[in-house]
């Protein structure tokens, strides 16, 4: 279709411009993408140069002392990373609960207890060092709520009728969350021989 361009009142038919503006656009938009990846490989070297000097400057001020070394990844990156494994964990964002079991005389029947831990019961001060064993502690397991719980983070939670033998709602939570860390774990133990990673229930004295 002809477009029009508006000039003082004159009409311009578009023969009169058409290569004149596919020649322009096109220089544009091969400018555009030079000015685009030049910009990007020099923000590149410029960030990965930042990063790098972030990381000798750590680097040369890190205890060498084992102990030093752990409290320093305490301080500096543990409890973040904790919260984080402890995030993908939850049920969902307005329930943001790590599932033990549900117990009741029916699967998803209005009266069955969901057990398991609370995250707004755990803060970040729950990550802490003792010698070379970061210890993770988590809150008690309990009864959360009672109801149905449903959708795709619900399938491996057991269902326990209600004459079930006891089961260690703690044990399970326990198990869930040192599962979600074994990589962090194994991390620590190659940074600094020696060091593990235990998660506690809060009130405990073992693992």
């Amino acid at each position: 279709m002809a477009a029009v361009v508006h000039n003082g009142g004159m009409k311009v038919s578009e023969t009169a411009v058409a290569p004149a503006v596919r020649v322009n656009g096109l220089v544009f938009v091969v400018a555009l993408v030079a000015l685009g990846l030049g910009a990007g490989v020099l923000l590149y070297r410029w960030r990965a140069a930042g990063v790098a000097h972030t990381i000798e400057r750590d680097l040369a001020t890190l205890p060498q002392d084992p102990e030093g070394r752990l409290q320093r990844w305490v301080d500096d990156y543990g409890a973040v990373i904790v919260r984080q494994a402890l995030v993908q964990l939850r049920y969902e964002a307005e329930r943001p609960w790590i599932l033990s079991h549900t117990s009741g005389a029916q699967r998803n029947d209005s009266g069955q207890e969901i057990w398991g831990i609370d995250l707004r019961e755990w803060s970040e001060a729950s990550v802490r060092r003792e010698q070379l064993v970061i210890v993770v502690e988590l809150p008690r397991a309990r009864v959360l709520e009672r109801g149905p719980v449903t959708g795709d983070k619900v399938r491996n939670v057991p269902h326990l009728s209600a004459d079930a033998p006891p089961f260690d709602a703690d044990v399970r939570v326990r198990d869930i969350v040192e599962w979600s860390l074994a990589k962090v774990g194994r991390s620590l133990g190659r940074d600094v021989p020696g060091a593990t990673l235990v998660v506690r229930t809060r009130g405990a004295s073992g693992g």
